[in-house]
């Protein structure tokens, strides 16, 4: 198996040195770790617009005579049978629909998939002529937590009601094309949004209020389930959080941790109920059977993935493209 890399920076394999991250937590990595116990696994190419990063990409991975370019049409041109996009966000559309144009039968894509609503609407017509299965990195649905979450809310009663929060200390919402600034929306909400998506089934309905500071979207599910997502610039901290209302209890999953606040008897009204002091858990470590960009990798190497979470993921961006 052919693997090929369009871009060689941070998240393709630079954050294996953060000490604080569970490992592997970037692409090379897990295709490190495949490539250990399968010998067919084979890197043939590394491209960055920086030829020196290229290099230390294919050094990190050992690979002796893969292709060293700037040019990512010369990567496509090696017809691999897995392509990793990890470039700057600016560069994924054209990337993208070269790829799929040229017959690419996998791609791994980083988030978010394109930089506006336009990109979106054309790429979805180029995959919808196309045979390319593309699978956008979005981690949090290969976590073992977040997979949980989600089968507890298919088997909710009835429509469940939810609020994420997301704050930044971020410069701007909103994407800018000129600057090259893709905004906190498609950098950082983008993952609530794809959460939602994830456990709470296709988004059917929308209202946005869009502030400079602050934007909120309030989103109707397929499955009955309504909820806002938040998003919030200056607050002094940097915090992802998705938190459920059912008939027992509040419960909240983040980066890190899960409360849970069941409904009791209320210490300060007489027949009614309020929420019981939390009680939180923090993840456990990680382990590589739960590993996220492992199951990810597991899916886009051998496994029969389609192109559902791939027009969500476009979809997504047509979503936070609106500031209205």
């Amino acid at each position: 198996m052919r693997v090929a890399l369009i871009g060689c920076g941070r998240i393709a394999y630079e954050l294996e040195r953060d000490a604080l991250r569970y490992k592997p937590c970037t692409h090379l990595g897990a295709l490190r770790h495949f490539q250990k116990r399968d010998a067919a696994l084979n890197l043939t190419g590394f491209c960055d617009i920086d030829p020196e990063r290229a290099i230390a990409a294919a050094t990190f991975m050992r690979a002796d005579g893969a292709m060293i370019t700037t040019d990512y049409r010369e990567i496509i041109a090696q017809q691999p049978d897995l392509l990793v996009i990890a470039s700057s966000t600016a560069a994924h559309h054209k990337v993208l629909a070269t790829a799929i144009k040229a017959g690419v039968k996998r791609i791994v894509a980083e988030k978010p998939l394109v930089f506006s609503a336009a990109e979106a609407r054309n790429l979805q017509q180029v995959a919808e002529s196309g045979n390319s299965i593309v699978l956008p990195n979005y981690e949090r649905r290969y976590h073992e937590k977040y997979i949980a979450f989600r089968r507890e809310q298919q088997n909710a009663k009835k429509g469940s009601q939810y609020r994420a929060f997301f704050a930044a200390g971020g410069a701007s919402l909103y994407a800018d094309k000129n600057t090259g600034d893709e905004g906190v929306l498609l950098h950082d909400t983008t993952h609530l949004v794809d959460l939602v998506q994830f456990i709470f089934g296709r988004i059917t309905g929308h209202r946005i209020i869009a502030a400079k500071r602050r934007h909120v979207i309030y989103l109707s599910h397929e499955s009955g389930a309504e909820g806002v997502i938040e998003t919030s610039l200056g607050v002094g901290a940097f915090h992802l959080e998705l938190q459920v209302m059912t008939q027992n209890e509040r419960k909240t999953v983040g980066n890190g941790f899960t409360l849970r606040e069941k409904i009791v008897a209320s210490p300060h009204y007489r027949k009614l109920r309020g929420y019981a002091p939390a009680i939180r858990a923090i993840d456990k470590p990680m382990t590589t059977a739960k590993n996220p960009f492992l199951r990810l990798y597991d899916q886009a190497l051998y496994g029969k993935p389609d192109n559902t979470h791939f027009f969500e993921a476009l979809e997504n961006v047509l979503l936070l493209s609106k500031q209205r």
